[in-house]
């Protein structure tokens, strides 16, 4: 399994890259920005991608527009989950938007980032490549699994598009 980390942090990239070895996967490739992810991508073709959604100058939300955008099927299906301090409502729904197939906010547990990896690439595998998950108001929603680390979440289950900004 191979896994691209698009991440401006270099002390966050060493500690996504020290987990990811932790999990046996050994070929990890790092990228400063969205472009230099971008070629990687090409390049390289990962599993999967952990991509930051802030950076600069080249940022997520322009890294994943370009990656949809592609012909390849392979290159314009290729799962990407968002890990990024900037977690609101209004960021959540433009990255489902463009499409994403995961969010998680920072800081991450190991145990998480896990979780995530593991659904993303058996969805990928079991429904097929798609270009993200469906997000509120598209036809075909699908449930999203929901997990509330904060401990505010409504005790009945609250609708997506509101549990969003509980990821």
């Amino acid at each position: 399994m191979s896994c691209l980390v698009a991440e401006d942090n270099p002390h966050m990239r060493s500690i996504l890259r020290s987990v990811l070895s932790g999990f046996g996967i050994r070929a990890i490739y790092e990228a400063s920005d969205g472009a230099e992810a971008l070629e990687l991508v090409v390049d390289r073709k990962p599993d999967i991608v952990l991509c930051d959604w802030a950076m600069q100058p080249f940022g997520g939300n322009e890294f994943l527009k370009i990656l949809r955008g592609d012909r390849d099927p392979l290159i314009c299906t290729m799962p990407v989950l968002v890990i990024t301090a900037h977690a609101k409502r209004t960021t959540i729904l433009e990255a489902i938007g463009i499409g994403i197939h995961g969010f998680v906010a920072k800081p991450i547990a190991p145990a998480i980032l896990y979780k995530h990896m593991c659904d993303i690439l058996q969805r990928q595998q079991v429904e097929g490549p798609s270009t993200g998950i469906m997000g509120p108001g598209d036809q075909k929603t699908r449930s999203l699994d929901i997990t509330d680390l904060s401990g505010m979440a409504p005790k009945d289950q609250p609708d997506p598009a509101q549990a969003l900004a509980l990821l």
